[in-house]
């Protein structure tokens, strides 16, 4: 068997799967952990508060081309994957760490650029890049590792879902993937709509206060909308030991996405993913409450059910089940 055969997550399930089996139960750090692999950012205990952290990588030719996205919105997009993480556990984020690998021919003024894009988000929300490594490569990567801790010993997992509660997300689903068909195809598009939906894909803003006040506010269960609203709320599901129903027409689609995508603008809020909004989990009391403590659009679209644990189905209009046959981004089986 390859790794294309099982796909990215069932590679991850995997990983865990050797993890739990091999690792040392004894010691003082494995005590201490209350989160490992398989969420949003890994936790552990320090007595008044938990310390979080979480990695991401960025390859070129797989998470982004330099045809299409600039040095200072790679820098930008790099940190701020990595603070959604962090969000998405309700947690503040801390230090960062940067590696890079990369070809010698680069030039000195790009990477100049990159860390003025990082230094830009990392500042606005008060994260020190205190360190990290360089390596050659034929190609450009980024790694960047994330610390941060919460504010008490509560953390928004995937794990927390329960039937009856509904399920929500802020803003609006699908802006990155329709930045990203315009910066590919240059379709006609309106200066100011261009510039949404653009920005949505190469600097997204990570929803670190919104988050705060869904942890402050009751909500347990969230993760950030990465890999597409359909597969984030699958591994939600599948940690919870839950399915859910999602309603197309609760969808929230920004205005130019039916102006402009209209016959793609539910299969890009669906599976588009590199929004990096909360997809949460509530009842309705507290997700109306949420609705009027955020700047942000809060939507429901959909409930938690006690159907086959990790399955998500999609209803249209007249209540028929709809399947989709891209479901999101999986690294084995998804192409830039």
């Amino acid at each position: 068997m390859k790794v294309t055969d099982i796909g990215e997550f069932g590679l991850i399930a995997h990983i865990i799967e050797i993890i739990n089996k091999r690792s040392c139960k004894t010691s003082s750090a494995w005590s201490n952990l209350f989160i490992g692999a398989g969420d949003d950012a890994a936790a552990w205990s320090t007595g008044r508060s938990m310390q979080l952290a979480t990695t991401d990588m960025m390859v070129e030719g797989v998470h982004f081309n330099l045809k299409y996205t600039g040095w200072y919105d790679l820098g930008w997009k790099s940190i701020a994957s990595n603070i959604s993480d962090i969000a998405a556990m309700g947690g503040v984020p801390l230090y960062a760490l940067v590696s890079l690998a990369l070809p010698g021919d680069i030039e000195v003024k790009n990477i100049t650029s990159l860390y003025e894009g990082m230094l830009e988000i990392a500042n606005k929300y008060e994260v020190v890049i205190s360190g990290g490594n360089v390596s050659s490569s034929k190609q450009v990567i980024i790694s960047v590792t994330l610390l941060g801790r919460t504010t008490g010993n509560k953390l928004l997992t995937r794990t927390s879902s329960r039937r009856g509660d509904y399920v929500a997300i802020t803003g609006y689903p699908g802006l990155s993937a329709a930045g990203y068909e315009i910066l590919r195809k240059k379709p006609a598009v309106r200066p100011n709509a261009k510039k949404i939906m653009i920005d949505a894909h190469l600097r997204p803003v990570p929803r670190v206060h919104e988050a705060k006040i869904l942890l402050k506010n009751g909500v347990r269960s969230a993760i950030d909308t990465s890999d597409g609203l359909i597969a984030d709320l699958t591994r939600i599901c599948e940690a919870s030991r839950v399915s859910a129903a999602i309603y197309e027409s609760n969808i929230p689609l920004h205005p130019f996405l039916d102006e402009y995508f209209k016959e793609t603008s539910l299969e890009f809020a669906l599976t588009g993913g590199e929004d990096y909004e909360l997809l949460f989990t509530a009842d309705k009391v507290t997700i109306d409450g949420i609705k009027k403590r955020v700047n942000c659009p809060v939507t429901i679209i959909g409930e938690i059910t006690s159907g086959t644990p990790g399955v998500v189905k999609i209803f249209d209009e007249q209540g028929e089940s709809v399947n989709f046959e891209n479901k999101g981004w999986d690294h084995y089986r998804s192409h830039l």
